[in-house]
């Protein structure tokens, strides 16, 4: 699999339902989000600002993409529910067909700028390492057809390598 046959794959509108385990405080969390995936232009202003103010400005990105969510979770804040949502511009830099890098402007387990290195696996499961300032998220993210795809994820620290979080998410295409 190469990094834009996978993103082609995956530009759309998404419902997710998103399991997960955070094992510091003992606490399940559901978590039923809308995703839109939507791949941009290299040329978009906003990928080259980006770029310009990174370390990459001189590469050429394949397929950045922007993913935007808005969702809700059980878990319990106060006497309402979290509502979730954000948006987050991811910009592949492909070393090889099957491996490389995603500039993140907002990361999955902090909520930083941060870099990702991607790789497929021969089934086509794109495998994300992302190491943040005090965490390690690991994704892997795969499709059963072509209008459901699930992802997982690990989270853990950055010292001791203990596991603070893990989740299972179904991610079901809205056709129209």
């Amino acid at each position: 699999m190469e990094i834009e046959s996978f993103l082609k794959k995956s530009e759309g509108n998404w419902i997710s339902m998103r399991s997960g385990h955070s094992l510091a405080f003992k606490q399940f969390e559901e978590v039923i989000s809308n995703l839109n995936i939507k791949i941009l232009n290299a040329n978009d202003y906003r990928i080259i600002n980006f770029l310009d103010k990174s370390n990459f400005k001189k590469k050429k990105p394949i397929c950045p993409f922007e993913i935007k969510w808005e969702g809700n979770s059980n878990w319990q804040e106060g006497n309402a529910a979290k509502e979730l949502s954000g948006s987050s511009l991811l910009i592949p830099i492909p070393h090889s067909s099957n491996k490389g890098i995603i500039l993140r402007s907002l990361g999955y387990a902090e909520k930083i700028e941060a870099i990702s290195n991607f790789n497929f696996t021969s089934d086509g499961t794109m495998i994300l390492s992302t190491e943040y300032s005090q965490t390690i998220a690991e994704e892997r993210i795969w499709f059963i057809n072509k209008n459901v795809r699930c992802r997982s994820s690990v989270i853990k620290s950055i010292d001791s390598k203990g596991i603070f979080q893990t989740s299972f998410a179904s991610e079901i295409r809205c056709i129209s």
